[in-house]
């Protein structure tokens, strides 16, 4: 962690050893930081493989929603720190979770998000939640769900502007934006893919997307074991290698709906 991140090394100073059964542990207290969040943090450092092991745990444990809350925790942390590549295997992984729950935009995220956190460590996040959130209210909606998301419009200048922009620009483009779901992920950043019309770019929530183009992900490249550990990439799945899968608005039986306890936003 220390070669790799410069916020370790800065923290470095404020560590002390500890020792157990005779070994010598470093030990640095990291303040207002989750345990679970970090055991994420920890997992993608050593591995810089993508969290699906975790989703398939949590949807086994019927944990997802504190994993939603732990990859968020994650995304943001990571942005504190500078590791963008962390930052954009969080925000897959936030995307994933959304997929498979089948849930819809969680106010409680907005009010978060646009409250709370710092505009510019939040800004990926802030983009995919206006996605989500012009895909909802694109949906069937409950009554419930358009007046928390009319509050925190109410409440949240900058949320309602970006969302207007958002809109405007799917408009300006011919694209539908209750057709357009930002939890699927195209295996490609291709213009020209039909399938573009149903889901967004491979990059399109990624900290490089201004650069990349239309180009390849680079974090699809994956390292071979003499590589460094410390290279700014994790390894694809084989679901971001195949076919994209195209969800849809219908709530299967088995989704994990948002209670109504999550649509409070004060």
């Amino acid at each position: 962690m220390l070669a790799s991140c410069s916020y370790f090394r800065q923290h470095i100073d404020t560590a002390r050893i500890e020792f157990e059964k005779g070994q010598p542990h470093l030990v640095m207290t990291m303040e207002d930081q989750c345990p679970d969040m970090f055991e994420l943090f920890a997992y993608w450092m050593n591995e810089r493989r993508n969290f699906d092991r975790y989703i398939d745990a949590a949807e086994a444990s019927n944990s997802c929603k504190e994993l939603h809350w732990d990859l968020v925790n994650l995304h943001l942390f990571a942005a504190q720190i500078d590791l963008p590549a962390l930052q954009d295997c969080a925000m897959d992984a936030i995307q994933d979770v959304y997929l498979r729950c089948n849930w819809d935009i969680n106010p409680k995220l907005i009010n978060h998000v646009y409250k709370s956190c710092d505009p510019q460590e939040s800004c990926r996040l802030r983009k995919w939640i206006v996605a989500m959130t012009a895909w909802t209210l694109g949906g069937v909606v409950s009554r419930e769900m358009s007046k928390a998301i009319q509050r925190l419009f109410d409440q949240c200048p900058d949320f309602w502007a970006e969302y207007h922009s958002h809109t405007r620009k799917m408009a300006q483009t011919g694209l539908e934006g209750h057709f357009k779901n930002p939890q699927l992920r195209l295996p490609s950043n291709n213009l020209r893919n039909e399938e573009r019309q149903f889901g967004f770019r491979q990059c399109s929530f990624h900290t490089h997307r201004s650069t990349v183009g239309q180009g390849r992900c680079p974090h699809t490249t994956s390292f071979s074991p003499s590589s460094s550990p410390y290279t700014d990439v994790y390894m694809e799945s084989d679901s971001e290698r195949g076919e994209s899968r195209f969800g849809s608005r219908m709530v299967s039986p088995c989704s994990d709906t948002i209670p109504e306890s999550d649509l409070e936003t004060s």
